[in-house]
């Protein structure tokens, strides 16, 4: 069964695999991007710009992937692997990215307003210039994260990782003030009573 799908695979156009990304099953659009991942198409910046909004990719392997500027906002993301994939400018409004892996991806300038990263590995990401307001970061890793001119205004961070974070006097915190360096990450890590 596996060879036959495969074989009808090859005849399918990279439109077609893109399109059922954007509107089938989470199993349906895991096996368009298995298609896609064969032809190279994740790593040759053919999906720069993409609109795969609202996307159901929970479980994705897209690992070094080249999404510059793609739009996955109100997509599930969830416990999807990104690691060191190129997410510059890419739209993930609402986007639900529960226990995904991030770690070393690039998103520089990325819109993550509303996103859900519960527990999400967010390590030696650059989010430099990224608008993370009101997001959730809810025992999230944000170890040796670059958060340069990020704005987290009133995202949630309870639990989270802050350990070795690079800010500077552009980072807006969740409390809407600006970065300095003896800023107290704990009064945004720790529940209040």
């Amino acid at each position: 069964m596996k060879r036959i799908k495969r074989f009808i695979g090859n005849f399918r156009s990279t439109e077609q695999y893109i399109e059922r990304i954007k509107t089938g099953t989470n199993g349906a659009a895991l096996e368009a991007l298995y298609f896609l991942q064969e032809r190279g198409i994740l790593k040759d910046g053919s999906l720069r710009d993409a609109n795969l909004q609202g996307a159901k990719l929970a479980k994705a392997t897209l690992a070094t992937s080249d999404f510059v500027g793609i739009n996955l906002s109100e997509a599930d993301l969830s416990h999807s692997y990104f690691h060191a994939a190129d997410l510059s400018n890419a739209n993930l409004t609402a986007t639900k990215l529960v226990d995904a892996n991030l770690r070393e991806a690039i998103l520089v300038g990325a819109t993550l307003n509303q996103a859900d990263l519960t527990r999400c590995n967010l390590a030696r990401t650059d989010l430099s210039g990224a608008d993370l307001s009101q997001a959730t970061l809810t025992k999230a890793n944000l170890w040796s994260t670059n958060l340069a001119g990020a704005n987290l205004r009133g995202a949630v961070l309870y639990g989270a990782n802050v350990e070795q974070l690079r800010c500077d006097a552009s980072t807006i915190l969740p409390d809407g003030k600006n970065w300095s360096e003896n800023a107290d990450w704990t009064t945004f890590t720790r529940p209040t009573s």
